[in-house]
């Protein structure tokens, strides 16, 4: 090989890449600049999935965290699974009540501008008889009559189905815990409860009973409702007469009786205001009642498999375990 710069011939011998006499680099050899990672084998990279979102459960997860300090030994009768089966009843009372007063507040608010916006109409039909109104006012009084008179009922039916399912589990853990039976199925509660005219006395009764149970008296006796209670299906009276008088008057329709349902409208929608504020008192008020007696008697249920046997287990306050019934499931 002949050197480019100084023309000599490199020795047989010689096999670096400069020259041995005037040291430049040889010609043919040629530089190629890598990156470090060049010589690593190249992996595919994964495609980020999108987020699938929150853990999902087929059932509601009753597993908790435990401070450390606090935690006492799986077998002991303080331990999570007896804590759980403890409070499982008077807990589950509990949230469908708060879910319950949750529901009426939204109720009462949704009645209330539905109100307001029937005293709006009337002031407008007022102002009719002897001018002619703008369009606009007109149509926000339709917009507010027409939108919260659909929001109001949905918000309503919604309520009376929760506090159904309250009412239903409130006097099971009232029977249970006094050692009484229910005379009406669950069946006959249901259907007292929604059909006229057994809806004005039906749930007022059964409040009634489960406050009779909860306080112990004779099952005999005839209950006396308390004043929650007494004030609770005094305006739940008067709502549904109110609510039945105002869709049979919606079949007229001369003037009189258009103006005539703007009034019933408001009534009714202040009486739904009223049902909905005792609603929260009385729940209140008998949930007060029950949770303790069921945690006196420390009655709970505990579901040991499927197909297994179901057991009804009281406990006491040291958490020793004091009888045992199997029921089968």
């Amino acid at each position: 090989m002949t050197c480019p710069r100084c023309g000599r011939e490199q020795p047989p011998g010689a096999s670096g890449r400069f020259c041995v006499h005037c040291g430049r680099v040889l010609g043919g050899v040629r530089w190629v600049a890598t990156t470090p990672d060049a010589a690593r084998p190249r992996t595919p990279v994964a495609r980020r999935r999108p987020y699938p979102g929150p853990p999902r459960y087929r059932g509601v997860p009753r597993w908790s965290l435990w401070p450390w300090a606090a935690r006492p030994e799986p077998g002991s009768p303080d331990g999570p699974l007896a804590v759980r089966e403890a409070r499982e009843p008077e807990g589950a009372l509990r949230a469908e009540a708060g879910l319950l007063r949750r529901l009426a507040v939204t109720t009462a608010l949704l009645c209330g501008v539905a109100a307001l916006g029937e005293v709006f109409r009337y002031v407008l039909l007022l102002l009719s008889r002897d001018r002619a109104l703008p369009g606009p006012l007109l149509g926000w009084s339709d917009a507010i009559v027409g939108i919260f008179g659909w929001l109001a009922p949905a918000a309503a039916l919604a309520t009376g189905v929760v506090f159904l399912r309250w009412l239903v589990t409130a006097r099971a853990l009232a029977a249970d815990a006094s050692g009484t039976r229910p005379w009406r199925s669950t069946r006959l509660l249901l259907v007292g409860c929604v059909l006229p005219p057994f809806t004005l006395t039906v749930p007022g009764a059964t409040l009634a009973e489960i406050e009779h149970a909860v306080a112990g008296h004779d099952p005999a006796a005839r209950p006396q409702p308390s004043r929650p209670v007494l004030v609770w299906w005094g305006s739940w009276v008067v709502g549904v007469l109110l609510g039945l008088v105002t869709v049979v008057q919606g079949f007229w329709d001369s003037t009189q009786a258009l103006a005539d349902g703007v009034v019933l409208h408001f009534w009714t929608d202040v009486a739904a205001v009223l049902v909905a504020w005792t609603t929260i008192r009385v729940t209140a008020h008998l949930t007060e009642l029950v949770a303790p007696v069921l945690r006196e008697s420390g009655r709970s249920y505990v579901v040991a498999g499927d197909g297994a046997q179901r057991s009804s287990t009281t406990v006491a306050g040291d958490g020793a375990q004091r009888s045992s019934t199997p029921v089968a499931g």
